[in-house]
């Protein structure tokens, strides 16, 4: 029993030094510096919205209003009936340089998303795409700044980090737990050799040359996560990714309370474990078990428990850690030994939901779950 307790308090020891560090060599977005021979890159930016008018118009808006690129903008109306698509061709009849491509019927074989955006790429002649979603917020600068730290690292593929608007101090302390777990796949896409990969939706550029190369959404067409996915098929086809914490540049509107995020991540969480129930079932126990019997180690283990306990609570360092990169209360990160066991919770939420409907909807569709395990991205 010693020799347990003592092995639990060193993992978490681990864990904590692990993400402190990665926290720390975590690497925020650059200035962009002057071309000296004044080139603006070009770059087209591709949005799919379905019925998210407002959505739809603000991050158009955002896009339009880019500076030290030269940009364009195609946003792909994925069978809204909401009046997205008519606000939309109402702005691009006054701004050319945004264009709305509307799809009217999903073809089979195809998730919605991936086939808006495939749509919308279908003619694009750019050297960088830019994949934003519907919440995406940008600054002025966004835009130049990333294309300015690719061009710097030669990085082909560049995600940023976002910033979170509105959200309460409880639904900072839950994401502040997500965003450490994402963190290890952080620090893997950035080693000097590169070890994994990892995708943000609201923010994907990508060299265009290396988005066709991989088959662009065509080879992620029954993909629910797409964005992770399309990192996955440029890292297998050795091009190179970066990730940097956008801080000011960028922000997304999701997350904002525990609820809230357990509702958005609950048709992602199972397709990360590739729709496995077992491992989903181990994952589940594990997340939950783990945490749960450290804190209460000094109840079941005696004096010696306290060492598991402590090692655990110490996690909240880099929790903390992280919360001041973010420009929030270094309290809502202390908090993420507690809120980390809301991800056990959403996993389990997520698997039962997809099991239950025997498939995910999505966008107003249901796909089923033996077509996605079948059609999904190898």
């Amino acid at each position: 029993m010693t020799m347990l307790v003592l092995a639990l308090g060193l993992l978490w020891a681990a864990l904590a030094l692990h993400d402190t560090i990665a926290v720390r060599r975590l690497p925020r977005l650059p200035g962009a510096s002057p071309d000296p021979d004044g080139g603006r890159p070009r770059v087209y930016a591709l949005c799919a919205v379905r019925d998210d008018r407002d959505d739809a118009l603000a991050v158009a808006t955002s896009l339009l209003g880019q500076q030290g690129v030269t940009l364009r903008v195609t946003a792909a109306d994925d069978r809204s009936a909401d009046g997205t698509g008519a606000a939309l061709a109402a702005l691009a009849a006054r701004e050319p340089r945004l264009r709305v491509r509307t799809v009217r019927e999903l073809p089979d074989g195809w998730l919605g998303k991936p086939h808006a955006l495939h749509v919308g790429t279908a003619d694009v002649a750019a050297p960088w795409l830019l994949f934003v979603d519907g919440d995406t917020r940008l600054s002025a600068d966004a835009v130049a700044r990333a294309i300015a730290a690719a061009e710097a690292t030669g990085a082909d593929h560049v995600c940023l980090l976002p910033a979170h608007r509105d959200t309460t101090w409880l639904g900072r302390a839950c994401l502040l737990a997500f965003h450490l777990t994402v963190q290890r796949r952080v620090a893997q896409a950035n080693a000097r050799t590169q070890r994994g990969y990892l995708g943000t939706g609201a923010f994907t550029l990508v060299r265009a040359a290396a988005y066709r190369a991989v088959g662009g959404h065509a080879a992620l067409r029954f993909e629910v996560l797409e964005d992770v996915m399309l990192g996955g098929l440029l890292y297998r086809a050795g091009f190179r990714t970066r990730l940097w914490l956008a801080d000011d540049a960028f922000s997304i509107s999701w997350g904002r309370t525990p609820a809230d995020l357990v509702r958005v991540v609950r048709k992602n969480m199972f397709a990360v474990l590739r729709y496995r129930t077992g491992l989903a079932a181990f994952a589940i126990a594990v997340a939950a078990a783990l945490p749960l019997g450290s804190l209460l180690a000094p109840m079941w283990a005696g004096p010696v428990g306290w060492w598991p306990c402590a090692a655990y609570l110490a996690t909240g360092v880099a929790g903390a850690l992280l919360a001041r990169r973010m420009g929030w209360e270094a309290s809502a990160g202390l908090a993420t030994p507690v809120t980390r066991l809301l991800l056990a919770y959403a996993l389990l939420v997520s698997t039962a939901t997809t099991l239950a409907q025997r498939g995910v909807v999505w966008r107003g569709t249901r796909y089923a779950l033996a077509d996605l395990r079948r059609q999904m991205a190898r």
